[in-house]
């Protein structure tokens, strides 16, 4: 059976969450930054008032604040990205804005 674009796109989110999870199925913040880094290299472009996206992704999205991030919040991050990629595509600057 053939997979639709849209499946193989959300497959293709939860191969790259389990690659850098560890044993319990979750993301600690050195390989969350490094995921982020090597797959969406525009998200480590300071916002607009000076910060840096990554540094305060991990502290948003890690609400249950175990200082990992588990699927939820994985999703919820890529969730960010996909907004502040759709708004690159009407024109804004990269992390210029999104829920974070």
């Amino acid at each position: 059976m053939s997979s639709t674009q849209a499946e193989k796109s959300v497959m293709g989110m939860i191969d790259l969450f389990h690659e850098y999870t560890g044993r319990d199925d979750k993301i600690d913040k050195p390989h969350l930054l490094t995921m982020m880094r090597e797959n969406f290299p525009t998200s480590s472009v300071p916002d607009k008032k000076g910060r840096d996206y990554l540094a305060n992704a991990f502290e948003k999205k890690d609400k249950n604040g175990d200082k990992k991030i588990d699927f939820s919040e994985y999703l919820s991050l890529m969730g960010d990205i996909a907004v502040d990629y759709h708004n690159q595509s009407h024109g804004a600057e990269p992390c210029s804005g999104g829920r974070q």
